[in-house]
């Protein structure tokens, strides 16, 4: 009885450790897999998301602005075309 207790005790500590060390192994694993990704994105010069959603609204604001130029009527200067077919109806 005593021997099966030291074995059952034995195999606790064994998968005790192999979880720690899984655990251990898990977090190591992450880091270079982070490592990896973070310089893949970086050799490819990939904008952030904070910067690229400050550009996107400043783009917004400047199409709103010209879409409110463009909308503003404009003063129609007259060709010569136009007045010399103003003197010629009233010619006839």
């Amino acid at each position: 009885m005593v021997n099966k207790n030291k074995i059952l005790s034995d195999l606790s500590k064994i998968a005790v450790d192999a979880m720690s060390t899984f655990s251990g192994l898990k977090k190591e694993v992450e880091t270079i897999v982070s490592l990896r990704v973070n310089k893949v994105i970086n050799k490819m010069s990939l904008v952030k998301r904070d910067e690229f959603e400050v550009l996107k609204k400043m783009v917004q604001k400047l199409i709103i602005e010209s879409e409110k130029s463009n909308k503003t009527p404009k003063k129609r200067k007259t060709t010569k075309k136009t007045s010399l077919k103003k003197k010629k109806t009233k010619k006839s």
